[in-house]
């Protein structure tokens, strides 16, 4: 989206104090002074690039003052080529300022403008202006939160509240997104999105989202970017949008690296990374290892009515989960000649925890006790996942003209052990059960992308890609022997399958500019879909073909004083994963029991969005969006209790799902070394079921808050506080209670900034957070309230070592996204 981009980074850098080292003139300011000033039919144009690199250097501010009075009365922002025109200029003498962030500014003087007089100052070379203390390269800040056109920037790596812990944790500060208590994301109400890393999917991702975020360091985090509303260049994804969790790496010249270590009461971990780069050749690495340690607890009453044998089912579980989590990441890359780059990559994670939960069920009957057991469950998880890519880009001789072929695979493996010793109401062990699951996901990729400019202000993109999905488990239910200890596979109870999803697209989009104040992208994208499946226990088949046109509409308008309105419109697919589809029943829990359904369709989605943002000369910036989505063949679970109590949940494409919402953010500067940012995202939810299956409809004003600060003081020492408040939710069938987060930071900088150590606290008053779920059918009414011990404190310590060198950076890469499919959510 480069001319979204460009309209971006025109109002950011044109406010000119964001930046500390990149002081800019105003270019709104500039363009208001010059309505006062007689215009001509002078031109002045010319093209900026990197003096070491030979690069052109995209939205660099161009000043253009009157030689006389030293006033600048006009100004332009270079377009992605370097390029930069200043039209309508009156005769007179003049000179230009050209500054950017990370170059020293540079002016031209002497510059004539008789009659209709156009010139071309041609290439003006900024050098690069940075700053060397102790072999750390200095250079202008960033902001916490930056609002770009297409999306929005969370710059984790400023954020020292996040120092020691998971990627779970970074992902409640980031504007627009909710995490709950269990680890389950949404985006501004709706947890249909696509978790990327790296621009790239993994498999990791497909089974359990809330558990793969837990395996991820935060301190190897850099930004979190959220798209709302992705172009026809991204894969038709989820409702809601995209999360891509960018990871730290970098490509300048030498040796660099940082080494981080944390202890907390409930995670610790160590990781590290080095990157290497002479020349043409470069090479990024991490390792670390992390340690969690948590308790939980939750009761639960299920009340019925009109059931003969059951008038109410009361459980408690209580329990503790221990696991460790490795990664290892590896890349290089290397420029094949001037214009052309080759990539490669690994990524691997494995992990295991240990779960051991206490769960009793009772059974009453006119309040009397009529059935008991306690279950002793003892969960063991284990998982390798690696993803391999391949990337190829060539750059033509025509500025912007490109062509990548990118290739990935991602392999998943999972294996799931529950040993189970079941308890009757006399405390006798009556039943040994064991679970067993060994099951994997694979993803092969291969991605087409091409780039050309058109006529000035111009851009068409075409591209396509094949996404081959497999996956496969093996689960087997074993009961021991009475007498004999043996255990004895139970054929009725276990449960083999394969699945295929193929999924085949190709997409154009056109860009261009009016006037210099409106931007327009219009792209469509078609998607081919085929599923097979195999579910051999069940004796179930999955035999799905279906074709679907994804259009989208981007438009923006750059007005005065750096303010810019967006209106943004998309289609959006969610295929159904295995989670969704595997009909096998889940008796984990014997009374509440979840089963699959091979019939779902896909979801479809219509989303619009209208956004105004503004950037004001002190550095405050404020965003405001209003939004609506609406999916009518939503897929919703749904819980319903057999005769005999027995809760069975299911899934259809039974929902009417439409979201109105709100939402506002806003990042300022207090007492110079301060900075404070907030976002609020109010909306109204209404769902709605007339199936056969269920009839039931829910409806509800829903919100959620945060609150981010921090303060410099002197000597290297820094402080943090964020705090998020989550509003109640409603689902089909009932709905969850409100929660409150927040945590404080101390950081102290050593060593000349090479070095820093800091210390956290996480929800200090409240050793627990009490979430109440409710639901309620036309037989029953269960109520839940979870306990999860929130309460930590952590110390940190984190070391910067090698040299950085900025000449000769490489060039911007491009990488794989798959972002189409529905994952399960948390259990």
């Amino acid at each position: 989206m480069k001319t979204l981009i460009l309209l971006a980074a025109a109002s950011i850098f044109s406010g000119g104090t964001i930046f500390a080292q990149a002081p800019s003139p105003p270019v709104a300011t500039a363009q208001a002074a010059s309505q006062a000033i007689p215009k001509g039919n002078g031109k002045i144009s010319g093209v900026v690039s990197d003096e070491a690199a030979k690069t052109p250097v995209a939205f660099a501010t161009v000043a253009l003052l009157d030689k006389l009075t030293g006033k600048t009365i006009d100004g332009a922002i270079t377009d992605d080529k370097g390029k930069f025109t200043i039209s309508r200029v009156a005769n007179g003498q003049y000179s230009l300022t050209i500054t950017f962030l990370g170059y020293e500014a540079k002016s031209i003087n002497n510059i004539a403008i008789e009659g209709k007089n156009e010139v071309n100052i041609g290439p003006i070379a900024l050098k690069a202006n940075t700053k060397t203390l102790n072999e750390v390269a200095v250079l202008g800040e960033k902001p916490l939160v930056e609002d770009k056109v297409d999306r929005m920037v969370y710059n984790a790596e400023k954020d020292i509240t996040n120092t020691g812990g998971t990627a779970s944790d970074v992902l409640k500060k980031v504007p627009g997104l909710t995490v709950d208590l269990e680890g389950n994301v949404q985006l501004r109400g709706s947890g249909n999105i696509r978790v990327l890393i790296n621009n790239k999917p993994s498999t990791i991702m497909a089974t359990n989202i809330a558990d793969a975020l837990r395996q991820i360091p935060s301190d190897q985090i850099k930004t979190v970017e959220v798209i709302t509303s992705p172009s026809a260049k991204y894969d038709a994804e989820g409702t809601a949008g995209i999360i891509n969790i960018i990871t730290k790496k970098n490509g300048l010249q030498g040796v660099n690296g940082t080494v981080n270590a944390s202890y907390g009461t409930r995670n610790s971990n160590v990781n590290g990374n080095v990157n290497y780069r002479k020349g043409k050749f470069g090479l990024n690495s991490a390792l670390g290892t992390n340690w969690n340690n948590n308790p939980g607890k939750q009761t639960g009453n299920t009340y019925y009515t009109g059931l003969s044998n059951i008038d109410r089912l009361y459980q408690t579980m209580e329990g503790k989960r221990v696991g460790n989590f490795n990664f290892l990441q590896f890349g290089t890359d290397y420029d094949l000649t001037p214009k052309s780059n080759l990539a490669a990559g690994i990524r691997m994670q494995s992990g295991n925890f240990a779960f051991k939960t206490t769960q009793t069920s009772t059974q009453y009957l006119q309040n009397a006790l009529i059935g008991l057991n306690t279950r002793q469950n003892n969960i063991e998880f284990e998982n390798m996942n690696y993803d391999v890519n391949l990337d190829y880009n060539r750059q033509f001789s025509k500025q912007g003209q490109e062509l990548t072929v990118l290739g990935l695979l991602s392999h998943n493996n999972r294996d799931n052990y529950n040993y189970a010793d079941v308890y009757n109401r006399d405390n006798q062990l009556s039943l040994q059960e064991q679970n067993l699951n060994d099951a994997y996901n694979e993803e092969k990729t291969l991605q087409v992308d091409y780039t050309q400019p058109l006529a000035k202000d111009q851009l068409l993109e075409i591209g396509g890609k094949a996404i081959l999905r497999y996956a496969e488990s093996d689960y087997r239910f074993l009961l021991a022997e009475p007498g004999t200890g043996d255990f004895v596979i139970q054929p009725n109870r276990t449960d083999i399958f394969s699945y295929h999803q193929d999924v085949a697209a190709a997409y154009a989009s056109y860009g261009f500019s009016l006037n210099k104040k409106y931007n327009f992208k219009l792209g469509t994208r078609y998607e081919h879909t085929q599923i097979s499946g195999d579910f051999t226990s069940t004796e179930t088949t999955i035999n799905q073909d279906y074709d679907n046109f994804i259009p989208s509409i981007a438009v923006s308008r750059t007005l005065k004083n750096n303010q810019t309105i967006k209106f943004n419109y998309t289609k959006r697919i969610q295929r159904p994963q295995l989670y969704y589809l595997n009909p096998f029943e889940n008796r984990s829990d014997t009374f509440n029991i979840q089963v699959g359904n091979p019939k779902l369709e896909a979801e479809l989605t219509n989303s619009y969005e209208l956004g105004y943002s503004r950037f004001f000369k002190s550095g405050t910036s404020f965003n405001a969006s209003v939004y609506w989505r609406q999916t009518n063949n939503s897929i919703q679970s749904f819980t319903l209790p057999t005769s005999e109590g027995v809760n069975y949940t299911r899934f259809g494409n039974i929902g009417r799902n439409a979201s109105y919402g709100f939402s506002l953010f806003g990042n300022t500067k207090f007492l110079q070394k301060g900075n404070i940012s907030g976002n609020v995202n109010i909306f109204y939810t209404d769902l709605e079921s007339r199936s056969a299956q269920l009839e039931a409809s829910n409806a509800s004003v829903m919100y959620n808050a945060n609150l981010n600060a921090s303060y410099t003081f002197p000597k290297g020492i820094s402080a943090q506080v964020f705090g998020m408040f989550n509003s109640p939710r409603v689902t089909l069938q009932g709905k969850s209670s409100s929660w409150t987060y927040y945590n404080l930071a101390l950081k102290k900088e050593l060593l000349n900034k090479k070095a820093s150590i800091s210390a956290g606290v996480d929800n200090p008053f409240s050793q627990t957070l009490k979430m109440r779920n409710t639901f309620k059918t036309n037989t029953s009414e269960q109520d839940n309230l979870l306990y999860v011990y929130t309460r930590q404190f952590r110390i940190s310590a984190n070391y910067q070592f090698g040299k950085m060198d900025f000449k000769n950076q490489p060039r911007r890469k491009k990488k794989i996204s798959n972002d189409d499919a529905k994952a399960g959510e948390s259990n």
